[in-house]
């Protein structure tokens, strides 16, 4: 099998032969320029949002000289994304949410301010006009289906705080960039937070991200609903990440999950994840497809990539949602395999590096 399903329910069935439209929602959040809850490295972590929604727009970085590569070599997931849509022809088109650094492509410009200090609980104070902005623009775009992904770093650590804050059990299970996943950290920034936020079980979904959460959870959520609403399929496209949104999802309307018309699509490395639980997360929310991609990079020839199935990166900019779609619809993952790893070659050829 090509593609781990659980729950599946027919979801994949709803995705074949039909016409998709990509985006990814970037945002930035202010507690990591100096707090360490990301594994973004600091040097290029206001800048790599914006890098990665230039690859999968244009084929290259344009705000950094390369696109993103961790200390072991391991590429953004972005190289992931690229290749789907230059091999099934996806359209694609990006929203911020508040990064950093704003890209150098067209995109849609939803709030310019980043996520600010969650420790003090105080990450936003509009997510409820943010959600209003991604619902209505949902409504403006037109695809069979909707894969929206995400590029927010340090974005588990909001994902566990909106998760607790909403009263699932989610300590120790969101997952991380990097092979090292500070939990305790994470948890001591979020509770932190929800106690600075007074954040109790009388607390609405809005009063929680305003709290702990990122600008990208209510947008997606927007859009998803807007969507679905239409009766047209939606692909979470993320980790533990869109499973914070699931649980947004089913705070603002319940009962647009009951269509079996949203799924999460991530990859075999996040489920696969020991330090995380994206499957238990999910379960105490709602039941909905888990779909996960497989890449086979256990099988590459270069180190980076083979990296990913000892926990480098394990998914981002929608990596594992995309993956889902183009291997549904015809994508021989070991060719998807194939052409990521020449586009590693040609992206970081300047690097002292011998891939090969």
């Amino acid at each position: 099998m090509d593609i781990i399903t659980i729950n599946e329910n027919g979801f994949l069935d709803k995705i074949k032969g039909k016409k998709p439209l990509f985006t990814c929602v970037i945002s930035s959040i202010e507690t990591t320029t100096y707090i360490p809850i990301s594994g973004v490295h600091r040097d290029v972590i206001k800048y790599t949002p914006a890098a990665d929604v230039e690859l999968v727009f244009c084929g290259k970085s344009l705000s950094l000289k390369t696109p993103p590569i961790d200390s072991t070599g391991s590429p953004t997931p972005a190289i992931i994304t690229r290749s789907c849509v230059e091999l099934k022809n996806i359209k694609n088109l990006h929203i911020d949410a508040g990064a950093f650094i704003k890209p150098k492509i067209p995109f849609i410009e939803i709030d310019y301010k980043p996520t600010g200090k969650i420790e003090e609980g105080k990450a936003m104070n509009n997510s409820k006009e943010l959600f209003k902005k991604g619902y209505l623009l949902g409504k403006n775009l037109e695809a069979d289906i909707l894969i929206v992904g995400e590029c927010v770093p340090g974005g588990t650590t909001t994902a566990l705080g909106v998760l607790l804050g909403l009263g699932y059990e989610a300590e120790g299970k969101v997952s991380s960039g990097s092979v090292n996943n500070p939990h305790k950290l994470k948890i001591e920034v979020v509770k932190k937070g929800l106690k600075k936020a007074n954040i109790n079980k009388n607390s609405s979904v809005f009063d929680v991200l305003n709290a702990v959460g990122d600008k990208m959870m209510p947008v997606v959520a927007g859009l998803a609903i807007s969507f679905a609403e239409r009766k047209k399929p939606v692909i979470l496209s993320g980790g533990t990440q869109m499973s914070a949104v699931l649980a947004v999802i089913k705070e603002i309307n319940k009962e647009i999950l009951k269509k079996n018309l949203v799924a999460i699509g991530t990859t075999e490395f996040v489920l696969n994840d020991k330090k995380g639980d994206l499957r238990g997360i999910v379960e105490q929310i709602w039941d909905i497809p888990i779909l996960a991609s497989k890449f086979y990079f256990e099988n590459s020839k270069i180190e980076g990539l083979r990296n990913y199935c000892k926990g480098s990166v394990k998914e981002g900019v929608g990596a594992g949602g995309i993956g889902v779609y183009s291997i549904v619809n015809g994508l021989n993952p070991i060719k998807l395999r194939e052409h990521i790893e020449r586009k590693y070659i040609n992206l970081f050829l300047d690097l002292q590096q011998k891939p090969l």
